[in-house]
């Protein structure tokens, strides 16, 4: 789908600017980022329940030193 709803290119830029900043706290490089199915405990019921979760994998920047 090439036409994206209003609300998507507003989520895309907002996911944008979250990894954007973990990047920059981490001093890493965004490698690859999924959405995964886990299995939880539903607190109410105690019953599993199988929910979405994000996994973003990092990956450190080499450090630069200058020569002196």
């Amino acid at each position: 789908m090439t036409n994206k709803l209003p609300a998507v290119i507003e989520a895309q830029k907002a996911i944008g600017a979250v990894l954007e900043d973990l990047e920059t706290k981490t001093a890493s490089d965004v490698r690859d980022i999924g959405l995964e199915d886990m299995v939880d405990t539903d607190p109410r019921t105690g019953a599993p329940v199988v929910q979405k979760a994000v996994e973003i994998k990092l990956q450190p920047r080499p450090s630069k030193k200058w020569s002196r």
